[in-house]
């Protein structure tokens, strides 16, 4: 995966009195990662995950709407699982024989 993944937000999301019309999103630090393990439940688990991507807290992304959610998720976060995927099938072994 290429980082960073700039996503302009077609419905700008306002907490606290700041305004984000775009989320750019990076490579997961390990606080995020385990942040993510002590997710209650998937969705809680995926709002952890892209808030820690995009450096934004927990509200930015619980108050993004549907339609940029989609565009998030076929841009960040399918990408992302796919490499997690890959990642830990050649971990276990079923990478490439060793030449």
């Amino acid at each position: 995966m290429d980082y960073p993944i700039e996503v302009q937000l077609k419905r700008p999301v306002t907490v606290d009195g700041q305004t984000h019309d775009k989320l750019v999103f990076d490579e997961p630090d390990l606080g995020t990662s385990i942040a993510v393990e002590e997710g209650k439940t998937p969705g809680e688990q995926t709002v952890i995950l892209l808030a820690g991507m995009a450096g934004v807290d927990l509200d930015v992304m619980k108050k993004v709407k549907e339609s940029d959610f989609r565009e998030i998720g076929k841009r960040v976060l399918e990408p992302y699982q796919a490499h997690v995927a890959a990642q830990a099938g050649t971990e276990a072994g079923n990478g490439e024989p060793a030449k």
